[in-house]
């Protein structure tokens, strides 16, 4: 059964964008991949290759752009969740930035912690994971 279509064209008054688009940018040690337009079950697939190629670079702390994304599944968020349980587990950060409201509601639905996995924008994002990197390093004993 295919996942339901959450349109976030009818909530903007901004054009939609059409297509996929995946840029990785580089912000000191964080990586941010901005993924703009559809992501469907195809396009998360370019979104899983990304994130894998950022594990195997040993790369610890990665941002999702998704202030320009128009439209997903709940499944593709799912898939997401994955690899943000999976960093995690590494003692590594994932962080979801720019959700509309709706792609917010469905990311807790599937299982993001809005305190920990969830952010407004990608300022926000990189704000929490210096808070976070600045207690580690006061606390060394306290990483999982």
């Amino acid at each position: 059964m295919a996942s339901p279509v959450l349109d976030e064209g009818a909530m903007s008054p901004c054009a939609q964008i059409i297509g996929f688009n995946l840029q990785r940018i580089n912000q000191g040690d964080v990586q941010v991949v901005s993924i703009a337009g559809h992501m469907g079950s195809d396009e998360v697939c370019r979104v899983d290759k990304e994130l894998a190629h950022l594990l195997e670079q040993k790369h610890r702390r990665v941002i999702l752009d998704l202030a320009t994304l128009s439209s997903t599944t709940a499944m593709s968020l799912a898939r997401l969740l994955v690899y943000a349980q999976e960093f995690q587990r590494l003692g590594n950060q994932l962080k979801l930035a720019g959700l509309s409201p709706l792609v917010h509601h469905i990311a807790e639905l599937e299982g993001f912690d809005k305190k920990r996995d969830l952010q407004p924008d990608v300022a926000a994002a990189l704000k929490a994971m210096s808070q976070l990197s600045e207690v580690e390093a006061d606390n060394p004993l306290e990483k999982k």
